[in-house]
């Protein structure tokens, strides 16, 4: 792909919970996660609320409405009392339930804080469905209009509550339109589709190049799974290897992964393949299938070079 264009992507919210994003239209009951102030089903501007602030709106309400529950038995109590003595009693009966029910409240204020939450999640659900499907309408009509950028940002958003394979294979066809720089906040396991996908593969390829620290064990599954395919494509080996060179950043991968590893040892750089060298070196036994390939490419492409032969003589020392 020759189109490529450089980018900045906006600052995505780090939240803790995924449906902190959600932010509730009080003009039409909508609800979406983009950034937009204007709302995306009746034209409102300026309508959205967060959900955290909704869901405190909602918690306050059912306080008070608790509170004048409580006041009303009270003041029932109080109207049919007999007696002066039964009419104090029933004041003071009143007052304590209300100081009782403040205490009470304070104390698991957070507790039904997320009941409310959960209860409002539930109940809203469908309504929640349909925002984050003009959400993704939203970002298609981006992509109509080659506006990559923009695209990709609504449907990072949404990916935090949409993982579906539909959006994943969106976020894809962005991907592959932008120069991918190391200080990028770039993303790959949540890109993972459920199938093998060439523009998965496109986009891979550059990641492990860049930021090969993304690369972890779902992505590595996801290659072994798909390596007859990734093969098969023209430059298969190279992206093999890509792969697996960055698999050796993680000595549990090399472990786990030592196969693939060891098929690709051949194809590596100078200075994956010397780091691997050194992890061999280290603990010979652990890596059994590894050890005689990567000993024997090492001797026949760089036996002579110091840096090897300092680490043969390092790992010598340790096994003796």
């Amino acid at each position: 792909m020759t189109d490529k264009i450089a980018v900045q992507f906006r600052k995505s919210l780090r939240t803790r919970h995924a449906f902190e994003r959600l932010k509730h239209c009080k003009g039409c009951s909508s609800y979406s996660v983009l950034w937009g102030d204007r709302c995306l089903k009746c034209g409102a501007e300026g309508k959205f609320v967060p959900l955290k602030e909704l869901t405190a709106s909602i918690h306050r309400r059912n306080a008070i409405r608790d509170g004048l529950i409580l006041g009303s038995i009270s003041l029932g109590a109080f109207a049919i009392a007999g007696t002066f003595m039964e009419m104090a009693l029933a004041l003071l009966a009143g007052i304590g339930l209300l100081v009782g029910y403040v205490l009470l409240n304070g104390r698991y204020a957070e507790a039904m804080h997320r009941k409310a939450l959960y209860q409002l999640l539930l109940y809203e659900n469908q309504a929640i469905r349909e925002g984050l499907l003009l959400d993704i309408d939203d970002a298609a009509n981006d992509l109509k209009t080659d506006d990559y950028k923009s695209a990709y940002e609504k449907l990072r958003e949404i990916g935090y509550l949409i993982t579906g394979n539909q959006v994943k294979v969106l976020k894809l066809m962005c991907l592959n339109h932008f120069i991918l720089r190391s200080d990028m906040d770039l993303e790959l396991s949540t890109v993972i589709p459920e199938a093998f996908d060439k523009d998965f593969i496109r986009y891979l390829t550059e990641v492990c190049k860049v930021s090969p620290q993304l690369v972890g064990r779902e992505t590595l599954n996801y290659v072994v799974k798909n390596r007859v395919l990734i093969e098969a494509l023209p430059d298969g080996r190279e992206i093999m290897a890509l792969v697996a060179g960055s698999a050796l950043r993680v000595k549990a991968y090399v472990v786990q992964y030592e196969e693939l590893i060891a098929d690709f040892v051949d194809q590596f750089p100078k200075d994956r393949l010397l780091r691997l060298y050194r992890l061999i070196q280290e603990s010979p036994s652990d890596y059994l299938l590894l050890y005689g390939k990567v000993t024997e490419t090492v001797k026949r492409k760089y036996g002579a070079e110091p840096a090897f032969q300092t680490s043969a003589a390092a790992g010598g020392e340790a096994d003796e």
